[in-house]
């Protein structure tokens, strides 16, 4: 097990599968109440291919978890730090819900440094009010998290999947709710300023999401210019969960044209 320090002796737990023959790092960013275990399908598919980095966002999974230090920029920064202490120069960032959030936030800043980005089902802003999501932590992971986990759960016939689905469960219970609330309140008051972002990216979103609906992936696809925006039948808020398939090849061709590119 690897961790890296942040401050005050407060840790990012970490998995850096390396691969000698990739020339390119696909970081994987989770999303709320999640952990490094939720791209397990992701890993299968791009790691004979990729060096890939999973970790767990402070708050979450294996990482620490303090009362304080969780806006968005802040996650952005201790990620930043785990890459530069990794020395990983060719990278990408694939980011969902949360995770997308704090992808936008880092290539705000970094977008030079990077490859590019994938953000799915996710947004750049909440155009909702703040009283909404005071109470979002306890709301969001004993009710929504829990239902989207469940009929994920009931419609899934592959035991690998279903297994992993019963531990996001375990691992959203075991959450904080200082550690949620801390959370809502960083999202409710994100907002990605999306012309600083020149890298590549990729849109995905389920079209049935209802947390992070399509129109604000549409609006986000027209503010950014180096954008792609695929939107993806039949599923909802987890869509890299209900077509894992669909979802990484998508990806894969979005990383591969941008090779192709660099010829």
């Amino acid at each position: 097990m690897s961790y890296f320090r942040t401050d005050r002796g407060n840790k990012i737990y970490y998995e850096l599968l390396e691969n000698p023959n990739a020339s390119e790092t696909l970081v994987f960013v989770h999303g709320w109440a999640e952990s490094h275990k939720i791209w397990r399908e992701q890993v299968d598919f791009f790691k004979n291919d990729y060096q890939l980095l999973l970790f767990d966002l402070r708050g979450f999974g294996l990482s620490s978890k303090p009362t304080y230090g969780y806006s968005l920029k802040l996650q952005a920064k201790f990620l930043h730090a785990l890459i530069q202490a990794l020395g990983l120069k060719a990278y990408w960032l694939v980011g969902h819900s949360l995770g997308g959030m704090i992808t936008l936030q880092y290539a705000e800043k970094y977008s030079p440094e990077m490859f590019g980005a994938v953000v799915i089902d996710t947004t750049y802003f909440l155009p909702i009010k703040m009283s909404l999501w005071r109470n979002l932590g306890t709301f969001f992971i004993s009710k929504t998290l829990r239902q989207i986990w469940q009929r994920a759960l009931k419609s899934s016939r592959l035991d690998t999947r279903r297994t992993l689905i019963q531990d996001l469960i375990t691992d959203a219970d075991a959450v904080p709710l200082y550690v949620s609330a801390a959370n809502g309140i960083s999202v409710v008051n994100f907002k990605a300023h999306l012309s600083s972002i020149t890298c590549p990216v990729l849109i995905i979103v389920g079209e049935n999401d209802a947390l992070t609906p399509v129109d604000l992936s549409q609006r986000m696809h027209e503010k950014l210019l180096n954008s792609r925006l695929e939107i993806v039948q039949d599923t909802g808020h987890m869509s890299f969960l209900d077509k894992p398939e669909e979802i990484n090849s998508i990806m894969a061709s979005f990383f591969k044209k941008r090779q192709l590119a660099s010829k």
